[in-house]
């Protein structure tokens, strides 16, 4: 149960300048509920380098007074940010180790979610996707099974939307919300429809329910987006002002190209559907066939849910123009 941010941008901004001082400010405040540690992980390049690099820090003790996290949100630029407030579920500890984003092969990932139980893993997860792993959380697990099959597709989105199809599949009430990042494209995961948060959970663990921030009710796995005419796109869970923002589908995985800032969106329903895993049963198989190109499809059809076409960022002004 965490907080996500994510943006990308035609230059380099921050977090306060995309969203707003008064939303970036009400976001880190959230630490005061979330506060097993935060993390954020941006792109930079060098003295000299032509191509960024996706770098990253975490800390694991709480944000809200923590003036680096300030400065991160305030007057740290980027042209991509992802940041993640961290309460931690179950008994997986505060550590460093434990902290999102991690970060393997170029590539960062954050999650906000509970999966659960964690042993059914080791029917998906090679010995080698295992040996990767360095802390105890489900997170990180579902990391490794996204790397697994990213490297088996040959395309970390292609891999993204198998690994979550898949992980729809064998636990059907977990939520996969995440933000992943390399050095060429933004991925946002929104994954719920089936997990629910009261203010009961907060209170089972520890939680002052009178410091709940908005819609840390049944909306808390909600995410919306904002995209702008330039082409800048910002993604965030619950928690702060987006009233004129729109609402993120569910099960769709998201993809911003970071070259050009393309947009386009992809339903998971389709995802596994060469060699289907049933939960507990079946969990073992190993889907070996990806499902079709993830970001394309016109007029393709999933679970009744049409893929979204990618949209250029030419059209996409062009739409806002008419």
């Amino acid at each position: 149960m965490c907080r996500l941010l994510a943006y990308a941008a035609p230059h380099a901004t921050t977090v306060s300048e995309v969203i707003g001082e008064m939303r970036s400010d009400a976001f880190q405040h959230m630490t005061t509920v979330h506060s097993d540690g935060w993390g954020t992980a941006w792109l930079a390049a060098g003295p000299g380098e032509p191509t960024p690099e996706v770098e990253s820090l975490r800390i694991s003790t709480p944000g809200q007074d923590d003036p680096v996290l300030t400065t991160i949100l305030r007057d740290t630029p980027s042209p991509a940010r992802l940041v993640h407030l961290r309460l931690a579920t179950d008994s997986h500890k505060r550590t460093m180790t434990n902290t999102h984003p991690f970060i393997a092969e170029g590539i960062a990932f954050a999650h906000n979610g509970t999966i659960s139980p964690t042993s059914r893993f080791h029917r998906l997860l090679e010995p080698s996707s295992f040996a990767g792993v360095s802390g105890d959380t489900d997170s990180e697990l579902y990391f490794a099974l996204v790397r697994q099959y990213a490297r088996r597709l040959g395309s970390l989105g292609r891999g993204l939307v198998e690994a979550v199809g898949v992980l729809r599949e064998v636990f059907p009430t977990a939520s996969l919300n995440a933000t992943l990042m390399s050095e060429n494209e933004l991925l946002v995961v929104r994954a719920s429809s089936t997990a629910h948060v009261t203010v009961d959970t907060f209170a089972e663990y520890g939680v002052d329910v009178d410091l709940l921030p908005i819609d840390h009710n049944d909306d808390y796995y909600r995410m919306k987006m904002l995209r702008r005419a330039d082409g800048t796109t910002v993604f965030a869970s619950s928690g702060i002002d987006q009233d004129d923002w729109q609402e993120v589908p569910d099960d769709t995985v998201t993809r911003i190209d970071l070259r050009t800032l393309d947009f386009a969106q992809r339903s998971v329903l389709a995802a596994g559907t060469g060699e289907a895993v049933e939960a507990d049963e079946r969990a073992a198989e190993a889907v070996e066939a990806a499902a079709g190109e993830p970001f394309a499809g016109v007029g393709a059809q999933a679970g009744g849910a049409a893929y979204a076409d990618p949209v250029s960022l030419e059209e996409h002004r062009a739409r806002r123009a008419s």
